[in-house]
């Protein structure tokens, strides 16, 4: 998959780079080597407790008119993105371990996946300092829609900073840096593409035909995900249960007099989880479309 790059304006002293994500990208730093005899680069897992990570690390690459093209020409949607800063590629990237860890606002730890565009656009969208210092600009590849197989576009934006925040001491490797409610919420949205990623690819190999029919069918995927979710089947095992059901039978159950037990299961509050529920809903429904109570 090819994707244009994004129109790039530098301002003096600013630096391109690419921060390209080693899960994503397999052999991430044999590549570099494959694109450019002399990549300059580091990756961000380069010390304890990262260092055995490292074939999976996200990698910090000053960004050269040859690795360009190959990061255009090979253009995978959640492989990296690319950033300018002021600072030399060795303290930038120092400064970028810093976000390797965070601490959620219930004070869990989670890996932060510093090269996710999904995440990091989400994370730079306020002009949260801990994120923004020594950045100058981003440019992120993101969906246009919240859906699966939605639009990708580049989304641009340069530090607004007050100079003070520019003063900032480094973050410390033991106090990892603490999201805001807010952030945390909007990071929530990446967990849920996910899960509509995975649910359209389930009705793709299940129930082509049902897909077939819908006019938006990522918007179909959305919607009904969402019922679902409202409904209480908020795992992802609960709503590919409850995508089978719709796979199977469609939505003949919301018409009056049609599967009533189905309904039953997706309606009603019971004795049973909502993840019992579900489950017995799609062995009804697979029973349903075997012998032809259909859409």
């Amino acid at each position: 998959m090819s994707f244009s790059l994004p129109e790039i304006v530098l301002h003096k002293e600013e630096q391109l780079y690419l921060l390209l994500d080693g899960g994503q990208i397999a052999q991430l730093e044999r590549r570099l080597f494959e694109i450019a005899d002399t990549p300059a680069y580091q990756p961000l897992y380069l010390y304890a407790p990262w260092e055995s990570l490292r074939e999976v690390s996200p990698c910090l690459v000053v960004a050269t008119e040859p690795l360009l093209r190959w990061y255009a020409a090979e253009f995978q949607p959640n492989s990296g993105y690319l950033l300018a800063s002021t600072l030399a590629l060795l303290p930038f990237a120092e400064r970028l371990r810093g976000w390797i860890e965070a601490q959620s606002p219930y004070g869990s730890r989670i890996l932060l996946k510093p090269a996710q565009p999904e995440g990091m656009y989400r994370l730079f969208q306020d002009d949260d300092p801990r994120f923004w210092q020594d950045i100058t600009q981003v440019w992120i590849p993101v969906r246009e829609q919240l859906q699966p197989r939605s639009k990708l576009i580049w989304w641009h934006k340069t530090a607004n900073l007050p100079a003070t925040a520019t003063k900032m001491p480094p973050l410390r490797e033991n106090a990892p840096l603490r999201l805001s409610d807010a952030q945390w919420q909007r990071l929530g949205d990446v967990s849920w593409l996910n899960s509509l990623d995975t649910l359209y690819r389930h009705m793709e190999k299940w129930f082509p035909g049902r897909l077939a029919e819908q006019e938006t069918p990522n918007q179909w995927i959305t919607d009904w995900a969402t019922w679902g979710y409202k409904q209480g089947f908020t795992s992802l095992r609960d709503l590919m249960f409850f995508s089978n059901v719709i796979g199977y039978i469609g939505t003949v159950w919301l018409d009056d007099g049609h599967c009533p037990d189905i309904v039953d299961l997706l309606m009603n509050a019971s004795v049973l989880t909502p993840s019992q529920r579900i489950e017995k809903a799609a062995q009804l429904a697979e029973i349903q479309n075997k012998i032809g109570i259909e859409q």
